[in-house]
Formats: structure tokens, sequence, C-alpha cells
């Protein structure tokens, strides 16, 4: 449209156009237009972005893994002001060790790219001989530098690993409505005794899979009372907090040879 009205003087354009190609004023208007920012993406989207890449780096994961994760976590990014912090657990049998780990590492990439950031990894198993109490407040030291820092999601690998009692810290940071922190991500895994899980076992079953296994690794044979001890009560309070998502987590080949 020409918005040139009567009596108005020639526009400079139109006259530069008499003596230019069109083609060439609209490269030169190109240039002289402000740089166009790309709009940027919001958490939840960088998310999906990020799991969509992860989920071609392992195929050979159930459906269900990718889907309930996509949902369990894209619900917590898009909560304005969260109530709790969001969790779930890893699991797998002994000849996925690598895969869990890597794929563990893969979904808290993935979420902290929502906001620029990096994660925690605590590894259980480096810890299993180490005093319980000074390992409890190690977690708890770690735990609080990175989610006041610029890590808001934790890896805690090898969680049946940890000295019974250090695992109490986690009523802490995983209480329902009284977290320390909210907008807060942490991942459990678990390695189970077996050699894989069964294709056919349901979601159900592979949690209780997952919760008789820590009961026996975790709770005193005795069932003792001591505040510092791990017993039936305080197990079902732990397993309460930490067990909104339990997934199964199966061997792929390549990662397994070649690590991640």
């Amino acid at each position: 449209m020409n918005c040139q009205y009567p009596g108005d003087p020639p526009s400079r354009l139109n006259f530069i156009s008499d003596l230019i190609p069109v083609g060439t004023i609209k490269k030169k208007l190109f240039y002289l237009l402000p740089n166009r920012v790309p709009e940027q993406e919001e958490p939840p989207e960088t998310f999906t972005s990020h799991l969509s890449i992860l989920k071609t780096q392992f195929p050979s994961q159930r459906h269900e893994l990718w889907k309930m994760s996509k949902i369990h976590l894209e619900k917590h990014l898009k909560t304005a002001h969260p109530t709790e912090p969001v969790s779930l657990i890893f699991t797998a049998g002994q000849k996925a060790e690598r895969t869990l780990q890597c794929l563990a590492k893969g979904l808290a990439s993935s979420f902290s790219s929502a906001f620029n950031t990096s994660f925690l990894h605590i590894d259980g198993k480096s810890k299993a001989d180490q005093d319980s109490d000074n390992v409890k407040l190690d977690i708890d030291s770690q735990l609080q530098a990175a989610f006041e820092g610029e890590k808001p999601v934790a890896i805690i690998h090898r969680l049946e690993e940890l000295p019974p009692g250090s695992t109490l810290i986690f009523y802490r940071y995983c209480d329902h409505e009284n977290a320390a922190y909210k907008r807060v991500f942490l991942l459990f895994t678990v390695l189970l005794p077996q050699d894989e899980i069964q294709e056919e076992k349901s979601l159900k079953e592979v949690e209780e899979m997952v919760q008789d296994y820590l009961k026996e690794k975790l709770v005193d044979s005795n069932n003792q009372a001591a505040f510092d001890i791990m017993n039936n009560d305080k197990f079902s309070g732990l397993w309460s907090r930490i067990s909104h998502l339990v997934l199964p987590v199966v061997s792929e080949v390549e990662v397994e040879k070649q690590g991640c």
C-alpha cells in the first residue's frame, strides 16, 4: 500500500527506486532492519525438546518410561509456584547397570536444560562403607549447595548402597509440603539383584519389587527405634515421599559396551 498523500514530497525511497533495481533495495533494507532475536523457548518446551533427543539415544526403553516421565516432570515445570519438589525412581537389573546411570544423567540433563543449568550427582556405592552420620551430613551439604546454587537437579545414584541411616536426610528434601526446596528435581536410581526386569512386569509390580528390595537393604533387622536407625516406620515414611513414580530401565547394548 502507498501511504503517500497528495502534496507530500516524493518519498526518498521512491526516488531511490528509480535509480536502483528493486531487488537491490530489498537486500539493503534487510540489512537496515534491526536483528530479529529468536524467541526463547519456555522451560517445558526446552525440556520436551531435549527429552525427544534423549529418546532416540535409548531406543530399547519402554514407551511408558518416556510417556510417564514427560507427564510427571512437565507438570512440575508448568506449575508457577510448586508446593513440593518432584522426584522419581529409575530401576534396572544388573545387566543394565550402565544404561541405568547414563539414562539418569540424560534425564537430569534434559530437565536442567529448561533452566540452562547443570545437575548434582551423588554416588551411593562410593559411600557404602562410610559412617552413616557423616554421609548424611555430606549429602545434606551437597544438596543444599546445589539447590541454592545453579543446580536444581540431583541424581542419587544407587540409593540402595547408601548407609541406611543416611537416607533419613531425604525426609527433609522430599516431604510432600514441607520440603526445604520445592522447585527442584530428585532422581533416585536403584539397581536390583536380578539380571533384567522382565518386560511383562507391570509398573505396579516393578514398584513393589523396588520397595521390597530397598526395605531389605535399608531396614535394620532388629527394627530398632533409635532416631538415627532406619526401621519399618521410618522406611514407610521415606518410601511414601520418594515413590511417586517408579520406572524400569532395560539394557541398551551400545551403552553397556561403551558407557555414556
